[in-house]
């Protein structure tokens, strides 16, 4: 019996030695196998997650610049004034020289112009050339010559050259010849500037000469015609000042405005010895679209450049007049100046241009809404950070105009400074500190695309 015991203690014995064997080994398996798995899932997380930040597009960034956006509408423009025509007494035919510059000012009966017994609109017209360039060297002579530059003067004799260049290539040989009187006195103050010419009184002494020779081979004088009531004389007239007067711009409405445009020019009886001015307000007519005249409705004043004229007024909205019904529209402008040498044929092209809006432009994809405050995120050396914005305009190109606020960013800076000086090198203080954010400024670096923006990010 004890040696069939032990023999199955014997065999019990191997049993549990080889069970025991087989547990360890089956243990350092598992654990091998799960030493590997946790390896391969950290570098797939390792170069996932380096290969990610290689794959991550940069930031977009944009200055912020102030940038000035100004609406443009290029019409027709028909000039109406408060105007008289004014005829000879007795002479139907004949020459006119006029004694007074265009947009000199003359009292009640004051000399306007005499007439001439032979007919010659060349000498005419040349008389009229002489007296705007003697106007125009006058008013010249009158400022400071110091301040001018063959180099401005060259810009301007370009311009008004390509301008010429231009309406005679169209076609417009009218609005070339207006263009020439202007062109002679910008060459003729550049070589007194360069000094190749004598000095102003010459070269005016030198065209009143001209203009003497030239009235004498007019023949008699047959009239002298006086201004029948104080005003602007101008030698010029079309026919239409009664036509487009402003004396009915304030009931006029869009059918009555565009009937004056087929209208015919209607004069007196005798010779025309020019107009005058009863009012230094002059107006512009131009017809447009209403989306077009829309764009103007809020402006206060602007910009308007004569094409034909090659001049610029400033000029203030006075009445938009609409088409009821239908698209169509009048903006009437009005200058307070009346000026002198400007060539002030009735209809021509303008362009006005009013500025609306002056502040950074930058695109809409930008904003952000943080803390309940609109703004954009900024690239501050490493580091991004929040910065307000106001906006005052939305483009339909997807780009808006903000300003910032300089005056509360200066305080702002106070505040964090005085903060920062009471706690020591204890607590650092920033604006955010007082739960608040900057202005925008002047060449922030805005960051208009990006993931993951918070203020303080470092950014790479």
């Amino acid at each position: 019996m004890n040696g069939i015991r032990n023999a199955w203690r014997r065999i019990a014995d191997r049993f549990r030695r080889i069970a025991a064997f087989f547990d360890r080994n089956y243990l350092a398996r598992t654990l091998g196998y799960l030493f590997v798995s946790l390896l391969a899932v950290g570098l797939i997380f390792y170069f996932g997650y380096h290969m990610v930040g290689r794959l991550e597009p940069g930031l977009e960034l944009v200055d912020a610049v102030t940038k000035t956006v100004a609406t443009t509408v290029e019409a027709d423009g028909y000039i109406m004034r408060c105007e008289m025509p004014v005829y000879a007494a007795y002479s139907y035919t004949g020459s006119v020289a006029a004694a007074v510059p265009d947009g000199g000012k003359v009292a009640i009966g004051g000399r306007l112009a005499d007439v001439y017994s032979a007919s010659a609109p060349e000498i005419e017209n040349r008389i009229a050339e002489i007296d705007t360039q003697i106007a125009q060297l006058k008013k010249n002579d009158a400022e400071d010559r110091s301040a001018q530059t063959t180099t401005s003067l060259d810009a301007e004799i370009y311009s008004k050259f390509f301008s010429i260049a231009s309406d005679c290539a169209r076609g417009n040989c009218g609005d070339a010849l207006a263009r020439r009187v202007s062109l002679l006195v910008d060459m003729q103050k550049r070589a007194v500037v360069r000094g190749s010419a004598s000095e102003y009184e010459g070269k005016i002494r030198a065209l009143e000469s001209e203009r003497k020779s030239l009235t004498s081979q007019l023949g008699a004088n047959l009239e002298t015609v006086f201004a029948p009531r104080s005003g602007y004389y101008y030698a010029e007239y079309d026919g239409y000042g009664t036509i487009f007067s402003a004396d009915q711009i304030a009931d006029m409405n869009y059918d009555e405005f565009m009937a004056l445009i087929d209208s015919d020019p209607s004069f007196g009886n005798t010779l025309c010895a020019g107009t005058l001015l009863t009012d230094f307000n002059w107006y512009v007519a131009c017809p447009m679209t209403k989306t077009q005249a829309a764009s103007l409705v809020d402006m206060y004043d602007c910009s308007v450049q004569f094409l034909t004229a090659a001049e610029s007024f400033t000029m203030d909205l006075y009445r938009i007049i609409a088409q009821t019904p239908g698209e169509g529209a009048v903006v009437v402008l009005r200058c307070e100046t009346v000026p002198q040498t400007f060539n002030f044929t009735r209809m021509q092209k303008v362009v006005i241009s009013t500025v609306e809006y002056s502040g950074f432009e930058l695109p809409v994809s930008a904003l952000r809404v943080v803390d309940g405050y609109r703004g954009v995120y900024v690239q501050d050396g490493v580091t991004v950070r929040f910065r307000r914005v106001n906006v005052i305009h939305e483009s339909e190109d997807g780009t808006v105009i903000c300003t910032g606020n300089a005056q509360e960013n200066e305080a702002i800076r106070e505040d964090v400074r005085l903060a920062n000086l009471r706690a020591g090198k204890s607590t650092r203080y920033d604006e955010t500190s007082f739960g608040t954010y900057y202005w925008i400024e002047e060449n922030d670096v805005v960051i208009v695309g990006g993931r993951d923006l918070y203020t303080g990010k470092i950014v790479r």
